[in-house]
């Protein structure tokens, strides 16, 4: 499994939010593993960006995950007190909102995960950019059509039961966040009745839990104990299942 690492669209879309959850936070996790998450991320969105820029015909397909990126980062430098990261991921967001990919690639250019202290206030970080939810979906998609390809390479690490650690960390990081995000996005299903909010709140906790788990067991490195993290991205695997079945329209 690469250190680019990604997870379902449609599923964890329907996964993650909950109807009336007021601003994306970021989620509880080390700083360790939001500065591997934000370093492998930052390197992601410039060749996105780049894509954008020099090929024209693919922005469509890229946009939208370069987009869903940025503000993933934005949210990394939130939950690490890190004012810079932020604004900078964000500010790229906006560029790519309005198609500016020359100044995308100048205001992601310099973006570098410094933070190690208090977490920020919540920004909401989900009303930036015009985001929405098929763009926080985006990420979950195959990287032939412009995605992370999440949802394959958390099959890929059940099966091979050998994923590197730090891999796991970043996969791990980008989960939460993003079910973070797509809880401020609730589809309109999830909004027909109290009972089909609960199961969306219930699933998207759920998925931010076993993420925590999953950064937790990997940050332990060459001791972690992996029959215990194909256990989890399992459960995690069935969640998005579930809630996929449960809300796609």
């Amino acid at each position: 499994m690469t250190t680019r690492i990604r997870m379902t669209v449609g599923s964890i879309a329907l996964l993650a939010g909950a109807c009336s959850i007021a601003a994306a936070a970021a989620p509880a996790l080390p700083a360790e593993s939001y500065k591997k998450a934000a370093e492998a991320d930052i390197a992601l969105l410039k060749k996105h960006i780049e894509t954008c820029d020099t090929e024209p015909t693919q922005a469509k397909r890229f946009a939208p995950t370069a987009k869903a990126v940025a503000l993933m980062i934005a949210l990394y430098g939130e939950a690490t007190g890190d004012e810079a990261l932020r604004d900078g991921a964000v500010k790229a967001a906006e560029a790519i909102a309005k198609k500016d990919f020359k100044g995308a690639a100048a205001a992601a250019k310099d973006l570098a995960p410094k933070g190690t202290g208090k977490p920020l206030a919540a920004g909401k970080l989900h009303e930036k950019a015009k985001f929405g939810l098929e763009e926080a979906m985006s990420p979950f998609r195959g990287s032939k059509v412009g995605g992370m390809n999440i949802e394959k390479d958390i099959r890929d690490a059940m099966k091979s039961g050998t994923a590197d650690p730090a891999a796991l960390q970043v996969l791990a990081v980008r989960t939460a966040a993003l079910g973070e995000f797509t809880a401020a996005f609730p589809n309109d299903k999830a909004k027909t009745n109290k009972g089909n909010e609960a199961k969306w709140d219930k699933w998207s906790k759920d998925m931010i839990d076993l993420s925590k788990k999953i950064d937790a067991e990997a940050a332990k490195g060459k001791s972690a104990d992996a029959k215990e993290i194909v256990k989890t991205l399992k459960l995690l695997d069935a969640k998005c299942s579930d809630c996929h079945n449960e809300f796609r329209d």
